[in-house]
Formats: C-alpha cells, structure tokens, sequence
C-alpha cells in the first residue's frame, strides 16, 4: 500500500512537472513569436495606424496595397529575385568548395597541413568589417563592384563551412576509401560516389546556414552593389528609409517578404538541420 502511495504521489509530481514545463514553453513560444505576429500585422496596415496608442493588434482593413507599391512601384519583384539568386549561388558552390577543402584536410596528408589549418582557423577570429577595404579595392580592379560575383566571392572559401565538412569527413571510414582505389576508382570518382552521399545531413545544416547567412548579409552587399537593379532585399529595405516621411508601413511589408522565405526554409528543412548540427557535434 505504502509502495503505491509513493508510486502514485511520484507520477502525481512528475505530471506536474510536466505541466509546468509545458506552460513555460507555451509562454516563452509565445514571447518568442510576438515580434513576428507585430510585423505582420503592421504590414497590412495603414502607416497611421502603426505607432497609435494604444496599439492596434489586427488592422481594420487590410492594406495590400502596402505589398502592390512595393513590387510595382518600388520593383521588390527584381530585387527578391536578386537576393534568392545571390543567395542561393553562393551557397551551392560555398558547398562544393567548403566540402572538397575539409575532405582535403580530413583524408590527405601533405607538408604544412595543420599550419594551414591552423590559419584558416585562425580566420575566423579576423572580423569581416578589417578586410573590407582591400577587398574593395581588389574587387575594383578585378571590375567587380556592382556585381553579383563581388558579394559570392568572398564568402566561398568560408572558414566555418571547411571546419565543419572536415570534421563529417573524418568520421568517413579510411577503409571505404582503400576499397575503393583498389577497385581503381579515381579521387574525384571517390569523392562523388563515397564520400558526398556521406554528407548529406552535413550539406542540409550547412546549406542552411550559409544561405540564411548570405540572405540576411547587409553590410558587404550596400559596399559592393550600387544600383538599385542589383540590390538585395536587405540594402533595399535600408534605402527605404528616409529622414523626412519614413514609409514604416512599407518596410514592414518589405521586412515580410524578406523573413517569410527563411521561414518557410526553416519549417521544410528543420529536421535536417536539426540532424545535421547534431551529428557534426556527435562526430566532432
């Protein structure tokens, strides 16, 4: 009787437990998606009714010629395809470099290798904004301001991308590649038919991070990129700012489309990422 007592107060508190860490959660989820649930509700409304008080939660109307004047007057259509295009060029080929580069430093051996490693490594300590000067002056000379291979370039060769594709490719069984040149396969045929579909969670959490990253890169891109034909969403939405009359309820819609595509990115491939980042600390 006693032993059932205390089984049953013990699932009594566990139960608890349970429904306090839920509540909190709830909360914290709450607080969590309130800045979102304000953005999109002030993307539809008028711009005098963004800053009232007290707040207005749900506009009256629904302003959609908030997002018309963006795409048709402020040509957001051509800049959205900037951004997704940029973003999306640069993370496909930052993968290919990134891979064949911690593959290199995970299976090969070669004189000077951990130096090397060492200073890509020691790369990431050096800020973005210290580089930013000569690499607009070689960019000028290369003729590359105002184009889209100015933003790509810089960031193919990323540092954190090689680190975290050398330490999947380390867990890569030594004894798959043997086979494999026993069986007269060529590096290169080794690497497409080995070792990437052994990476495939590695690319997934990668890939997303390095388009979110290039997605959401401001400062470089309002540096290089000039024209208005070649912004990215993140410039454009900086340059809709204006001292006198800032259209708020435009960069609202703006803010809008520039988040709903990363969200949409998150929520599809949410369990590889999750995959990816703990299998690379796993075999980390």
């Amino acid at each position: 009787m006693k032993s059932a007592a205390k089984r049953a107060s013990r699932s009594g508190e566990k139960g608890l437990t349970a429904g306090a860490a839920f509540v909190l959660m709830a909360v914290v989820s709450l607080i969590t998606l309130f800045p979102l649930f304000w953005l999109f509700s002030s993307s539809l409304k008028d711009i005098s009714q963004i800053f009232v008080n007290p707040p207005i939660w749900l506009p009256t109307t629904l302003h959609w010629e908030n997002f018309t004047e963006l795409f048709v007057n402020r040509k957001f259509g051509i800049i959205t395809w900037n951004s997704l295009l940029l973003s999306t060029t640069m993370t496909i080929t930052a993968l290919l470099f990134c891979s064949l580069a911690g593959f290199a430093f995970a299976k090969y051996r070669f004189r000077g290798k951990d130096i090397l490693f060492v200073f890509v490594l020691a790369s990431l300590m050096i800020p973005h904004e210290a580089t930013m000067v000569p690499l607009f002056v070689i960019y000028k000379n290369l003729h590359l301001i105002d184009n889209i291979w100015g933003v790509i370039l810089p960031d193919l060769a990323n540092a954190f991308g090689i680190f975290f594709m050398r330490q999947y490719c380390s867990s890569i069984p030594d004894e798959m590649m043997e086979a494999a040149r026993i069986d007269g396969c060529s590096e290169i045929g080794m690497f497409r038919r080995i070792i990437l579909p052994n990476l495939k969670s590695a690319f997934a959490a990668l890939g997303i991070i390095l388009f979110v990253k290039q997605w959401n890169n401001f400062l470089w891109p309002s540096v290089i990129l000039r024209s208005q034909e070649h912004m990215t969403l993140s410039v454009a939405l900086k340059a809709l700012e204006d001292s006198n009359n800032t259209p708020y309820h435009l960069i609202m819609a703006g803010s809008v489309v520039s988040v709903l595509p990363l969200l949409i990115i998150v929520l599809i491939f949410q369990r590889q990422l999750i995959s990816g980042m703990i299998d690379g600390a796993i075999k980390g």
